[in-house]
Parts: structure tokens; C-alpha cells; sequence
């Protein structure tokens, strides 16, 4: 039985939601995650990346888009 495994994925704006309600509004990322279905590690990552954006670190959508394009 070799079956592929079946990722769920989350639109940018529910990530966004996610991050918010620790960042924003006070919940601890435990209370987030069950709060929105996902698993506490989900929230770290989410906003790791967001801080990465925000710091320039990384690259967003539209310049990741840019970026292929010029390839």
C-alpha cells in the first residue's frame, strides 16, 4: 500500500487570521490552533514567515512571480 499523502492547504488570508489572533489579540498559539483546526506548529510557521516577509528575508508572492518570470 503505497499511497501519497494528502497535505491540506490554507488560503493566505486564514493564515493570516491564524497569526492575528496571537499577534493581535492575545491568544497563546495552543488557543489559536485549536481555535482554527490546525496544529500549533502550523501557527509557528505561519508567522515565521510572515516576520520573514516583513523583514525583507523572504520574498512575497508578487516578487516570487516576478522572479520566475525573469527566468
Amino acid at each position: 500500500m503505497n499511497q501519497k499523502r494528502k497535505y491540506k492547504t490554507y488560503s493566505k488570508e486564514f493564515k493570516e487570521e491564524a497569526v492575528s489572533l496571537v499577534t493581535d489579540q492575545g491568544y497563546s498559539v495552543a488557543e489559536a490552533a485549536e481555535a482554527v483546526g490546525v496544529n500549533p506548529n502550523q501557527i509557528y510557521n505561519w508567522k515565521k514567515q510572515q516576520e520573514e516577509q516583513a523583514n525583507g528575508t523572504m520574498l512575497n508572492d508578487n516578487e516570487r512571480t516576478e522572479l520566475l518570470r525573469k527566468r
